[in-house]
């Protein structure tokens, strides 16, 4: 299912998306810029950094998405988004490095508040609420039998698990207008993931358990009001 998901999103959604955000560029309706009512639609890119027992099994690494929102009132900008994440080089380290294939993805769909902190010159900062649903799936791969160390690493089975669950993240951000239409996001924010990934705990091995995933995100948005 996440296969699914995953190519509709990475094929389908960003070009049909940057399309329609090219369009709005070209042929801009004038608006009262962010007045209450008014719709937003962005583009954003991650750099995804693990954090506690994650960062033993996964190296940093980028995500992107999407997201559609109105300006709720003069505080809050409330939006929809989907964002895809993909961790698939591991940090591991000792026996096991470069031996052991591990994977982890999940997309995301939250709903998203801005809530504004004013502004400063053109600096328009705010701090971010965001939570949803999250599916996931991580794949510890197989371990070939060695018996050329010692004790003897036995062979393990791929294992894979896969599942939806509730996720959130906080943090806080700025906007700076490019134009009448457009601004530059740039927020920093803590997700967490509710999830387990198995521990491998055989000689040599010893790849310990993860109980949720937390990331350290920084994240830049182009973002269109109309």
């Amino acid at each position: 299912m996440i296969s699914e998901l995953k190519k509709v999103f990475l094929q389908k959604s960003p070009q049909l998306l940057v399309s329609i955000f090219l369009l709005f560029v070209a042929f801009p309706i004038q608006s009262p810029a962010q007045s209450t009512g008014e719709w937003g639609m962005s583009i954003f890119g991650n750099y995804s950094r693990p954090i506690g027992g994650l960062a033993d099994w996964f190296k940093p690494a980028p995500d992107a998405g999407i997201s559609v929102g109105q300006k709720y009132n003069e505080n809050w900008f409330i939006e929809g988004l989907i964002e895809y994440t993909k961790f698939d080089r591991e940090n591991l380290e000792g026996y096991p490095k470069d031996k052991l294939e591990l994977s982890l993805e999940h997309i995301g769909l939250l709903v998203s508040g801005r809530y504004s902190l004013g502004q400063i010159s053109i600096i328009k900062p705010y701090i971010n609420l965001a939570a949803g649903v999250f599916y996931w799936k991580g794949i510890r791969g197989e371990v070939q039998a060695d018996t050329t160390v010692q004790p003897a690493v036995p062979h393990i089975d791929q294992k894979t698990l896969e599942e939806a669950n509730w996720g959130f993240r906080s943090g806080i951000g700025f906007e700076i207008p490019v134009s009448s239409a457009i601004a530059m996001d740039i927020l920093a924010c803590y997700r967490f993931v509710l999830g387990d990934l198995y521990p491998t705990l055989q000689p040599n091995i010893e790849l310990e358990g993860v109980s949720g995933f937390q990331t350290v995100n920084l994240s830049v948005a182009l973002r269109y009001y109309f």
